[in-house]
Formats: structure tokens, C-alpha cells, sequence
């Protein structure tokens, strides 16, 4: 018994259509953005915003995959909370982060990741003391690269389309962290 000719033609062009997605979704390269709020420890929690991309390397390493990923995040201005009236104090940051990113998948859509790496990171701090209706400032600015950490879980809505969460922090080696809560978006090609 055959098919109907509309079917097959539904079947053929249904397989078409998929084949685009197909392709995207087996291509190792990602680009993505996420948004989220920093925090400093005694400072305010400035919208951080990270652009990033990666690639899958091939092979597989147990259950999960490894990707190298780099991206560059402004990590906001935080402003010193507690100061007395006439007093402000705030710090411009900006990093390049370089990581290895290694995921497991839960189910087929959903995915636990973790990553390692560096962050190379820019600050610009400034200061103002209002004195007798003289205001007096003062500026300075700092680099450094420190280790970056991070967990995160990501869900793929389409087959190149995935939402991601994710906690990260760059430690100082000299004390002190920036932990950041990031959510966003991967669009692989």
C-alpha cells in the first residue's frame, strides 16, 4: 500500500524545514548574553551584562562536554552604601574572562555546568568629600587577572536556542570577591 502523494510531500518538506535546525544544532559554536546583578561586599549591586562565545570541543568526556569561553563583561559601577551625608564613593569595573566549561546533561533539554578560568579586570574608582561648600575628589584605577568560578544550569527551548543561569565569582588574590547572578541567552551557529 502507498503512501498519498500529499503526505509524502508533507513528509519531504517537513524534513527539509528540520534540516537547518538539525545543522544548527550539531555546530560547536555559541554566542550569548546574559544580565544579572553584582555584588561587592559593602558597595550597591549594579546590573552586570556579560556578551560571550564559546566552542564545544568534539569530544565527549563521560557523560558530559567540554567548551572553551570568552567573553567580555561590565561588571557595573558600584557606589559605597553607608556614607555620611557629603560623602560618595563609587567603582567602575570591566573584565575580559577566558573558561573552560564542562556540562552534564540532566535530561535532553537540560544541562548542570561548571567553569574555571581567569578574569583580567579593569576598576576605576572615584571620590567625592563635600567640606564647608568644597567638594573634593579624588580618583584612582587598578587592573589585575584573578581566578574566575562559576555554576550555572541551562535549558534548551530549541535546538539552538537555550536559556542559561548562573552564579560566578572573581576571587582576589589580595581578598575579596565580586559574586555575580547572571540569566541570558545561547544561540548556537
Amino acid at each position: 500500500m502507498s503512501m498519498p502523494k500529499n503526505i509524502k510531500r508533507m513528509m519531504a518538506t517537513t524534513a527539509l524545514l528540520a534540516l537547518p535546525l538539525t545543522a544548527m544544532a550539531a555546530t560547536p559554536w555559541y554566542v550569548g548574553i546574559t544580565a544579572g546583578s553584582g555584588n561587592l561586599s559593602g558597595f550597591s549591586h549594579p546590573l552586570d551584562v556579560t556578551v560571550f562565545g564559546g566552542y564545544n570541543i568534539p569530544a565527549h568526556l563521560g557523560r558530559g562536554t567540554l567548551a572553551v569561553e570568552a567573553g567580555y563583561d561590565h561588571l557595573g559601577t558600584f557606589n559605597e552604601n553607608g556614607l555620611p551625608a557629603g560623602e560618595s564613593a563609587s567603582l567602575t569595573m570591566h573584565a575580559l574572562e577566558a573558561s573552560a566549561v564542562y556540562s552534564w546533561p540532566i535530561t535532553h533539554a537540560f544541562r548542570v555546568y561548571g567553569r574555571a578560568g581567569l578574569a583580567a579586570w579593569h576598576a576605576s574608582a572615584t571620590a567625592n568629600v563635600t567640606s564647608g561648600g568644597v567638594t573634593y575628589s579624588a580618583s584612582d584605577s587598578g587592573s589585575g587577572v584573578d581566578p574566575l568560578l562559576g555554576v550555572g544550569v541551562s535549558y534548551a527551548v530549541m535546538p539552538n536556542l537555550a536559556i542559561r543561569g548562573e552564579f560566578r565569582t572573581i576571587t582576589s588574590t589580595s581578598g575579596g570577591s565580586i559574586d555575580l547572578f547572571d540569566a541570558g541567552a545561547v544561540f548556537s551557529f
